[in-house]
């Protein structure tokens, strides 16, 4: 078995469970951010054939004999998002490009083309799938389109009406399949046929704002997740525990969370374990989690599964309790680096000591490096230098070693020291390593002071450095050739990466050298890179020889990339409480990455790409990117845009009262890819297109008018009760002849009648409010009455 590790822990929010869930499964609008969802003109069912082709763009002007595409502001009924001429699928003739390439064919090519998707959705354990989508195609009787489906790469099956055609007027279509159903790839494609004839040209088969949905039904056809085992029991507090899972039946991809219970096992405020991904080839594997440094001790634990993302969202069952315990900390010390050194580590050079550490650690702990006396005694320990950190360095977990850096004392040269790390909160006396060898070394490399360094590309930099000689003694001597020169030492296993190519000079006593940097493609034909070095002054003529090798000091050398990175979003157009990555590409995993949301706090974030929390926000949102290596800031990116949207909002406009006989239209704003569903509890639907809705009002009375919204946001019902009276019909009112500026009198006395609302024909505007009144015009004027 090897279980999966969480990812990275993220915050995410998720709705209450329900039992029926309806969401969004694809949406294709073909606008600015289409990336290429449709594979054009490929054989699918047919043979590919004629000049008569798919083509995706926003030209809706004919010419040449070739109709103009009517606008979509010409709907049968409904929206069409960035109506009236968004880009849209449709077919053209190619021997007519480039003058005319809107949605118009040639009756005299004979053709036979298809458009289908490129990649399919899954609706693994989703019912009641709809396929939607605006379309229009005049066409004749042998000119036509059709729509196909593929479930699981089968074969391609047509659907819907036999033939799209004879449609002057963008109409809305919604095509539904048991076969639809229960899908690990389900595909949908559009076909073009025409066989030779007289025709005229006309508008062709052209397709837009594709939307499709499915519903999870939790009471029908429920999923379970189950814990099926889990170890060890019991588990230390900030250490792994391993469960595995199972599904009781396939799902689509997804992101599930890990939860952990209180001690008694009660889920009401769950701690957030992590996530990770469930392919749909899966229904069963193990994870394995770190249970949080601050769970107190309890024996009746809990975990269990929760699918996020994408919808449905489900929570698994609980496993069995187990036990957490509060496991007692250790600290390892490891060896430092500057002990693999063929000489005796110098007074007053860097070291850096690893150490590994288990248990939970409180917050303010200081993890200190000690060095013991000459005779390996920490009764009194010197101090070499502190890391403040809570963190925990186990490698059981995955960790790399904690570092402590700091100088070595000025200690009696002698053989028997030993190095460890201990901690103060809580108070851990870590292992020893040792013994190790110091002296005192006669070079004194730039003061016991590190170096940092920027370099670009092309450009390097050039710094002086001093040395000093006979820093304790004066017995060593140099001779009268004598070079002083720099050495570079790998910071892991301390080979020699570089001698005197930064810097050398001739002389017998202190002095300085010019440091010298190249830039960043000279560094590298060195052998040397970006990074941390250990570097050193060294002689090479000195007496005694033991002397030649000074202290050690930091070398850090930073080199952005001079090009800012570039951030490559997984989309731009999302929901609010949406959790969205941007990757950066080129990506340096040696440099640190400063992001920035529009004029905010810049902050760091270590994995790439990064993972954004939209959680409360709307809008507009915009962000960039810079490298940081090592100390050195790079140029920063552009900024992308991110456009944040919200749920479908479903408040009902139109009428609430009405009388009898009364068509009226109702409907709700329109949101681009959104899926829009009516119900209504009377009256004769006469026509619906996702967000409006024509009703014929037969019979008196109380009815409820519902709409459910649906896009990648969410989802929202809005209800809107509509009171239908009896119509009181009032006699027609005569039209009447009269002169100009003479006064003629309008009476419209009906009874059962409670007001009157007189118009100008074609105006808003409020002329009188009872059943008569007089005017005197200066012009022939039509009058309307309510």
């Amino acid at each position: 078995m090897n279980p999966k590790y969480l990812w990275t822990l993220i915050l995410l929010l998720a709705t209450a469970s329900v039992s029926s869930q309806t969401f969004q499964l694809f949406a294709e609008d073909f606008d600015d951010d289409y990336a290429g969802s449709f594979l054009l003109n490929s054989a699918g069912p047919g043979d590919s054939i004629g000049n008569n082709q798919w083509i995706i763009n926003d030209s809706y002007t004919g010419g040449f004999g070739y109709p103009n595409t009517p606008s979509q502001l010409m709907v049968e009924s409904g929206t069409i998002g960035g109506a009236p001429y968004s880009t849209y699928l449709h077919v053209h003739d190619v021997e007519a490009a480039p003058a005319v390439i809107n949605a118009s064919y040639d009756p005299g090519s004979a053709s036979d083309h298809f458009a289908e998707m490129a990649y399919g959705f899954c609706t693994l354990g989703l019912v009641d799938i709809e396929f939607t989508f605006f379309w229009i195609g005049e066409g004749s009787a042998t000119a036509y389109g059709q729509v196909y489906y593929s479930a699981d790469g089968g074969p391609w099956t047509e659907v819907g009406e036999p033939l799209y055609n004879e449609q002057s007027l963008w109409k809305y279509e919604v095509i539904t399949s048991t076969d639809f159903e229960d899908v690990a790839d389900l595909r949908f494609g559009f076909r073009w046929l025409n066989n030779v004839s007289g025709d005229d040209p006309s508008v062709s088969f052209a397709i837009d704002d594709i939307i499709a949905v499915g519903t999870y039904d939790a009471l029908a056809s429920p999923v379970d997740i189950n814990i099926t085992f889990l170890f060890p029991d019991p588990v230390c507090a900030l250490s792994t525990l391993v469960f595995g899972w199972e599904l009781s039946a396939p799902l689509c991809d997804g992101t599930y969370q890990v939860q952990l219970s209180n001690a008694s096992g009660s889920f009401a405020s769950p701690t957030d374990l992590g996530v990770f991904d469930i392919a749909s080839a899966d229904t069963s594997g193990a994870v394995a989690v770190v249970i949080p440094g601050t769970t107190p001790e309890g024996d009746c634990y809990k975990v269990r599964v929760v699918r996020l993302s994408p919808l449905p969202y489900i929570v698994g069952e609980a496993s069995v309790c187990f036990e957490v315990q509060d496991c007692p900390n250790t600290v390892t010390t490891l060896p430092p680096v500057v002990t693999y050194d063929t000489n005796a580590v110098c007074v007053n050079s860097v070291i850096d000591v690893p150490f590994f550490s288990t248990g939970v650690y409180l917050p303010g702990n200081v993890y200190t490096a000690q060095l013991s006396d000459s005779t390996g005694s920490f009764d009194s320990p010197y101090t070499i230098g502190t890391f403040t950190s809570s963190a925990t360095y186990d490698p059981a977990l995955g960790s790399m070693p904690g570092m402590v850096s700091g100088i070595v004392p000025v200690v009696p040269p002698g053989c028997s020291y030993f190095i460890r790390v201990v901690s103060s909160a809580p108070e851990v006396t870590g292992s020893v390593y040792g013994p190790l060898c110091i002296q005192e070394c006669d070079i004194e490399t730039n003061d016991i002071t590190d170096i940092y360094v920027c370099i670009s590309e092309e450009i390097g930099d050039t710094l002086t450095i001093t040395y000093d000689t006979n820093v304790f003694d004066s017995i060593a001597t140099y001779c009268p050739d004598n070079t002083f020169c720099v050495e570079i030492l790998d910071a892991m296993f301390f080979n020699q990466a570089s001698l005197c190519d930064l810097g050398i000079t001739v002389d017998t006593e202190s002095g300085t050298i010019e440091l010298m940097i190249p830039g960043y493609t000279d560094l590298l034909a060195l052998g040397l890179d970006a990074g941390v070095w250990y570097m050193r002054v060294i002689a090479s003529c000195a007496d005694p020889s033991e002397n030649s090798l000074g202290t050690l000091i930091h070398l850090t050398i930073g080199a952005p990339a001079d090009d800012p990175p570039v951030l490559i979003p997984e989309d731009t157009l999302f929901c609010e409480g949406a959790v969205i990555a941007a990757t950066v590409v080129p990506y340096n995993p040696n440099s640190v990455y400063q992001f920035q949301f529009g004029a905010g706090t810049p902050f760091t974030w270590p994995f790439n790409p990064i993972l954004i929390n939209f959680a409360g926000v709307t809008g507009d949102v915009s962000l960039k990117v810079r490298e940081i290596n090592y100390g050195c800031p790079g140029p920063w990116s552009d900024s992308i845009v991110f456009h944040v949207i919200d749920v479908p909002v479903v408040a009902i406009s139109g009428p609430a009262k009405a009388c009898t006989g009364d068509t009226v239209t109702y409907s709700v704003p329109y949101f681009l890819s959104t899926y829009y569903d009516w119900s209504i509890t009377g009256g004769t639907v006469v026509d619906t297109a996702n967000n409006e809705i024509s009703v014929v009002w037969d019979a008196e009375g109380y009815y409820t008018l519902t709409i459910f919204a649906l896009n990648e946001c969410g989802s929202g019902t809005g209800n809107k009760t509509i009171h239908i009276i009896p119509t009181i019909p009032i006699g027609d009112v005569p039209d009447q002849l009269i002169c100009e500026g003479q006064t003629v009198n309008l009476n419209a006395n009906a009874a059962g009648i409670e007001g009157y609302a007189w118009y100008e024909y074609g105006d808003t505007t409020l002329v009188y409010d009872d059943f008569y009144f007089s005017v005197t015009p200066d012009s022939t004027i039509t009058y309307l009455l309510v």
